[in-house]
């Protein structure tokens, strides 16, 4: 019986935890992660199996819900401390592994910091594009200056990047470019804010948000149902 308690107790945790780490992972980094996803999926699933399944001891029942609530409380109570504790400038330094991990070479992180090995905490610039634009993304970055099309993203958004590459430097010439990271260049923050801005990149045509990287076949999708609609 104590054993099946302790397991309610550690998976209780794990699951907590796992929650937590998932909200920095979206809400402070705005990055993916496969594996995080995974790990966290499994323990999540670990922690409601053991509370669904009969894992409590049936005349200990009381107790292993107040140990499994007590152990809740105290995940989370650790884990504010630990967010809290941790500073920003060490957060945007796990981001850049992510950037790295999603695909981003290291002279591209090395471009968003500076040649410092230090991050400055304000104005920093986004990775320089370098792909050159196509006779398709001309026109459709043509099409999207005719619309008012606007990008919201921020320095450190390795979908941001990848979007302006797959467009390249000509065409997205033609794109207004809000930065919504408070240390990022030319910091639009409040704009961004203002805006209800879901996530990064976030494209505004014709007036309309359209959350997320889109391919070129997507984009030309879009400036059809818009110009359509006009």
């Amino acid at each position: 019986e104590n054993n099946r308690i302790a397991i309610l107790c550690a998976t209780t945790a794990m699951a907590t935890f796992s929650s937590f780490l998932l909200s920095l992972l979206f809400n402070i980094l705005h990055q993916s992660c496969p594996f995080c996803l995974l790990s966290a999926a499994l323990s999540i699933s670990m922690g409601f199996l053991t509370w669904t399944s009969g894992a409590l001891p049936i005349n200990r029942r009381q107790d292993g819900v107040k140990l499994g609530l007590g152990s809740f409380l105290t995940t989370t109570i650790a884990s504010l401390a630990f967010f809290l504790s941790v500073d920003e400038a060490a957060m945007m330094a796990h981001s850049n592994d992510l950037m790295q991990a999603n695909g981003l070479t290291s002279s591209v992180v090395a471009n968003a910091n500076g040649d410092e090995q230090v991050m400055p905490m304000k104005d920093i610039p986004p990775p320089t594009v370098t792909a050159t634009s196509s006779p398709r993304t001309l026109k459709i970055g043509e099409d999207l200056k005719s619309l008012d099309a606007k990008m919201y993203g921020a320095y450190w958004c390795s979908h941001c990047f990848e979007q302006k590459q797959r467009l390249g430097k000509e065409a997205f010439a033609n794109v207004q470019y809000f930065e919504c990271s408070k240390e990022g260049l030319n910091s639009q923050l409040g704009m961004c804010k203002n805006s209800k801005i879901p996530g990064y990149p976030t494209w505004e045509i014709g007036g309309k948000f359209f959350p997320g990287e889109m391919y070129l076949d997507e984009l030309e999708d879009i400036i059809k149902d818009v110009r359509a609609k006009q």
